[in-house]
């Protein structure tokens, strides 16, 4: 199997765990990623995107984003969850995505964990679930590993 192969293949299976969910289960990200986590990864105030009260909402919403303000800059907490069949399905694709990027390892109880400079996310994996965090202002490069890591810390105790 070529790079290039390889590569598409590492593709399709992060696509295949980022939108596997029980279809039975209903799932929403804000229930896991509240609006006080998103503070205190953020060290200020934060409030939910609006919501639409006409349009209805998904069974299974997977992605939650909470921003706010500070030192006069715009600023977002978003969390993205993914699901894998197995844990087994779950690591390779980790596994795959941690070598797409240059990272750097990160220590979290119970779970995985590796930091990417060049998107300003961390990424999180235990069990089955692996969850992308990004903290901070709109460029990537601005970010800081710290709130990111604070909030994984948050985020791994409840899953």
């Amino acid at each position: 199997m070529g790079m290039l192969d390889a590569l598409k293949f590492a593709a399709l299976l992060c696509v295949a765990v980022a939108t596997t969910a029980r279809a039975d289960e209903a799932f929403d990200a804000c229930d896991v990623f509240t609006v006080q986590d998103a503070q205190q990864a953020l060290g200020t105030a934060a409030s939910a995107e609006p919501v639409n009260p006409k349009v209805r909402r998904p069974k299974v919403v997977v992605t939650c984003t909470y921003t706010g303000f500070k030192d006069g800059k715009p600023v977002a907490a978003t969390v993205q969850f993914r699901f894998g069949r197995t844990e087994a399905e779950a690591q390779r694709a980790f596994e795959d995505a941690r070598l797409q990027f240059q990272t750097k390892p990160m220590l979290l109880s119970d779970s995985e964990a590796f930091w990417s400079a060049k998107t300003g996310q961390l990424q999180l994996r235990k069990g089955r679930t692996w969850i992308t965090i990004s903290v901070g202002p709109a460029k990537a490069d601005e970010r800081d590993i710290d709130q990111a890591r604070k909030l994984a810390e948050i985020l791994a105790k409840k899953i």
